[in-house]
């Protein structure tokens, strides 16, 4: 995979991830709950990503190298 790929990656899960520990960490009113409910949610994004990633390269082959 090229390393824009991975770039663009780290971007959309490390930034949020920092910004809710970050809340969650100095927030006494937030629950903790909250940030475990949330890193479940941006994995499972990712993968469903990464399917339909992989799907439309598997799509986009031409007839014969299937």
């Amino acid at each position: 995979m090229p390393r824009s790929f991975f770039t663009v990656l780290a971007i959309t899960l490390g930034l949020p991830f920092l910004i809710l520990l970050a809340i969650v960490s100095s927030a006494s009113g937030v629950s903790a709950s909250v940030l475990t409910s949330t890193l479940g949610l941006m994995i499972m994004s990712v993968f469903l990503m990464l399917a339909v990633y992989e799907i439309k390269r598997i799509a986009d082959l031409p007839p014969d190298a299937h």
